[in-house]
């Protein structure tokens, strides 16, 4: 009954393990968590992603117009040019000498200061020189805001117009001076033989193109410039270092596409081409810009997820614990019951599925009790039974034999010998009335066999020889009373009896390892083979079984150890026809004091 109540409850409480908290704890914190997690990723990603889908389409926007009015502003530039070209005081279509007037050199000479001051003058904001090359007169004049002057020396750090002057090459040229300027250099070739009759050169200030520039530099962080067609940085109003690398820029320029963009690592790079593919727009954004305008985004979206992980994290170890608590409390029930602790009792049980299992286990502990209680109490009652009947059922079997063997005597002599037979009679009955316990010591039982076979030896004189051999150590050992007396009386009656040479009777005890073995042999006539089957049949049922017979000898002596040590213990018995026969007796070693 113990067995089968454990195995129940190790089945019922096995599902509901310790770990099952932390276990459910984890589930829903990943529930609650990872979703978050995912959405906050997603969140910046797609954030990016919209950034600098934006950043590259506002930039190409801009950086389209910005052209646009760089073309526009050169323009202007070149309509001053033409303006000087185009006069034809200056550069007669016919032969490309000035009109031949009275006083034609100085005429001509003021007529061109005069010519130059006046567009210095309307165009000073822009232009800080300009200078007219003809080559009809071999010189060349200058005006800028300090003066006016006509000079032989044709060659000037921008262009040399003498070398000019003998090819029939056009120029269209834009030259970089400085961080501040740049000059427009145009010749004026004839139509018919491309002769240069003459040139332009105006130096520009570089600040008449901020506002176009301005217009490309939206982000504070960007570096906007005007590069030529090998990258370099001609003009950057914003900063006077360029950390963009050349290459790169160089490398993007040269290809066959024109505007565009590149995309990489450190950031985006913008090009526009302006005034016929001179000069180049260029505009580099920082990869930082797109990730700090996804900053705060990403920002509120971790305090978010944050303060929801922890409030998810929070709320699922309270939900967890609450709801595997009163588990928790029935499996540590379930457990103290399976090491046969039955002290336990849930009160107050729920009113939900869980405290319906809790009132179920408390009316199943409290059938078990009964059940245990019942069933103890029954098995030793019936236990205490059988040993006091068997008992009682030895003293007045042995009383009858005793006072049978005393009548014989008495009939047979008249002799004081009869005394020695009282006082054995008188041993063995206070052997039985003094000891109330049911087990006595080896040393006591054997000087018991031995009062037993006194008598006996009286009986059969002579015929009988005994050897008791019984090692020291065993002597203190616990046995059950009248144990060898039946087995020893068994000798005479059935295995010696009608045998009429010598008697021999052996006892024989040992102890091997933690058990005591009590060899009784005689030397009789032995056990027919299917008696002794049936013999050894009867020993192996178990001691609460049915009784067989008179229930007296061997079989009571087995029952009664097998009721206080166990089925493995009890009486063995070895015989064969003409063979004599040997009852082992084999019980536990238990010694004086020790638990019985």
């Amino acid at each position: 009954m113990l067995r089968w109540t454990r195995q129940a409850l190790r089945g019922i409480a096995r599902p509901f393990q310790l770990s099952l908290r932390y276990k459910l704890m984890l589930l829903m914190v990943l529930i609650a968590v990872l979703p978050l997690s995912l959405v906050t990723l997603f969140a910046t990603n797609t954030t990016k992603r919209s950034l600098a889908t934006e950043v590259i389409r506002s930039n190409e926007s801009r950086m389209e117009w910005a052209s646009k009015y760089f073309d526009e502003k050169f323009d202007q530039l070149q309509a001053v040019s033409y303006s000087l070209l185009l006069d034809n005081t200056l550069f007669p279509n016919v032969n490309g000498g000035p009109v031949q007037r009275m006083g034609s050199p100085s005429f001509v000479s003021q007529y061109t200061l005069d010519r130059l001051k006046s567009l210095y003058s309307a165009n000073n904001k822009n232009i800080a020189q300009i200078a007219l090359y003809l080559k009809s007169q071999g010189r060349l004049y200058v005006v800028d805001k300090v003066a006016g002057i006509a000079t032989d020396r044709l060659k000037t750090p921008q262009a040399d117009w003498g070398a000019i002057g003998q090819s029939h090459d056009s120029l269209n040229l834009l030259l970089n001076n400085s961080k501040d300027t740049f000059s427009i250099v145009r010749t004026m070739n004839r139509f018919s033989d491309r002769e240069v009759l003459g040139g332009v050169m105006l130096e520009v200030r570089w600040k008449m193109m901020n506002s176009v520039l301005d217009m490309v530099h939206s982000e504070a962080n960007s570096e906007v410039f005007v590069a030529d067609a090998d990258g370099n940085v001609m003009y950057s109003p914003y900063s006077e270092r360029i950390t963009t690398d050349q290459e790169t820029v160089k490398a993007a320029l040269s290809g066959p596409d024109g505007p565009g963009y590149t995309e990489s690592k450190r950031g985006f790079l913008f090009y526009q081409p302006s005034v016929s593919g001179q000069i180049w727009i260029v505009k580099f954004i920082p990869i930082a810009y797109v990730t700090e305008g996804a900053s705060s985004t990403l920002n509120f979206s971790l305090f978010t997820a944050l303060a929801f992980a922890a409030v998810a994290i929070a709320a699922s170890v309270l939900i967890a614990y609450v709801t595997t608590r009163p588990i928790i409390r029935l499996t540590k029930s379930m457990k103290a019951v399976e090491i046969q602790n039955f002290e336990v009792d849930i009160r107050e049980p729920r009113s939900d599925e869980i405290g319906t299992l809790e009132r179920r286990f408390n009316s199943m502990l409290g059938r078990i009790k009964e059940l245990i209680q019942t069933e103890y109490k029954a098995t030793i009652e019936k236990r205490t039974a059988q040993v006091k009947a068997m008992q009682a059922q030895i003293n007045p079997h042995f009383l009858h034999n005793a006072l049978q063997a005393i009548g014989g005597i008495a009939l047979s002599r008249n002799v004081p010998e009869i005394n020695d037979h009282v006082r054995a009679i008188s041993d063995l009955f206070r052997y039985a009335i003094r000891m109330k316990s049911d087990l006595v010591t080896v040393a006591d039982e054997l000087e018991h066999v031995e009062n037993y076979l006194h008598i006996q030896k009286l009986r059969f004189q002579s015929m009988i020889d005994v050897r008791i051999e019984a090692d020291e150590d065993c002597l203190g050992c616990r046995i059950p009373k009248f144990s060898l007396q039946p087995i020893v009386e068994n000798c005479f009656f059935h295995g010696l009896e009608g045998k009429m040479d010598a008697w021999t009777i052996a006892i024989r005890v040992e102890k091997v390892l933690d058990e005591i073995e009590i060899d009784v042999a005689d030397n009789g006539a032995g056990i027919p083979e299917a008696r002794l089957a049936e013999i050894r049949r009867r020993l192996s049922q178990p001691a609460d079984g049915p009784e067989h017979g008179e229930g007296m000898g061997m079989s009571n002596v087995n029952a009664r150890i097998k009721l206080l040590f166990g089925e493995e213990y009890g009486l063995f018995v070895s015989s064969g026809p003409n063979g004599g026969t040997t009852v082992k007796l084999l019980i536990p070693a238990i010694e004086k004091g020790e638990t019985e």
